[in-house]
């Protein structure tokens, strides 16, 4: 069981991980150049916050990189609770990874449009605008499509929840209906508009991974007691984490700002694992002594 705990809060600290910067990647950044349908004012955007999308690329492969290793941790998670669905969920996983580093480069070419004079020397601006234009919103729908695997692989997941010995089956539920939201939400934005129905309104069922990765990273696995210096540092991460996300869409705080506030929610998640392995040693010590 020690051995199961450990992989629990592997798997959910690479998983917290690789999803950190989601909302900054996929809502902020958007949010802040794709504004209204004028071509010419996108592409200013761009030249104007340049570091920003650079940030965003470089969120984007941090986190299809982390998202690699947190497919492996969950597969030697519940490879015991049944194998077949263990490499079902790490295939899916795994197969999003190729796609956002592809997706990556949507976001890319409008550095490369922008910055290169050979092709500013045979586009004018206004084509320079339309391609800039293209590729950020190519980059969107490389998201959606990528959406989907994001919701698909939560049902084995919760389905090996179900199964499993050592986590509560109430978590799998919340996980099935995160699954729904973000496949949906992916299906609705491919249909025309007058198709759509509450699909958009899918992603908020996206909270319902929450309760699963609290528990693997809190208590690690059932039959434990919580851990209240490892809970309260993941409480202080969330409490500085979000605000700053919060904070960041209400254009209170600039990208630099929430990169530093990103570092301190970082610094309390290390504080945890650090106390991980300090209770581990512990353990492996008073176990040796007897």
């Amino acid at each position: 069981m020690d051995s199961t705990r450990s992989l629990a809060r592997r798997a959910g600290l690479l998983y917290v991980l690789a999803n950190s910067l989601a909302p900054f990647i996929y809502l902020h950044v958007p949010g802040k150049l794709l504004v209204g349908g004028d071509a010419l004012a996108i592409a200013d955007r761009v030249r104007a916050a340049e570091g920003l999308l650079r940030a965003a690329i470089l969120a984007e492969l941090y986190g299809a990189t982390l998202l690699l290793f947190a497919s492996l941790a969950f597969y030697r998670l519940f490879k015991e609770v049944h194998q077949q669905t263990a490499i079902l969920t790490a295939a899916m996983m795994l197969v999003s990874v190729p796609i956002s580093y592809v997706n990556a480069l949507s976001n890319i070419a409008p550095l490369i449009l922008l910055k290169n004079p050979a092709l500013a020397a045979v586009l004018d601006p206004g084509q320079v605008a339309a391609h800039v234009t293209f590729f950020l919103r190519l980059h969107n729908y490389g998201v959606i499509i990528n959406q989907i695997f994001w919701g698909l692989w939560l049902f084995p997941v919760g389905a090996l929840v179900l199964r499993s010995a050592f986590l509560p089956r109430w978590l799998a539920y919340p996980l099935f209906a995160a699954g729904t939201g973000y496949v949906l939400n992916s299906i609705g934005a491919l249909l025309p508009a007058s198709m759509r129905g509450i699909t958009p309104y899918g992603l908020i069922l996206g909270v319902g991974e929450m309760p699963f990765m609290f528990y693997l990273l809190i208590w690690g696995a059932r039959g434990y007691a919580v851990d209240r210096l490892a809970a309260f540092l993941f409480l202080v991460s969330f409490a500085i984490a979000a605000p700053a996300l919060v904070l960041l869409m209400r254009d209170r705080i600039d990208a630099v700002q929430y990169g530093a506030l990103s570092l301190a929610s970082l610094a309390a998640l290390i504080g945890m694992v650090m106390r991980w392995r300090w209770s581990e040693s512990a353990t492996r010590t008073a176990g040796a002594g007897a």
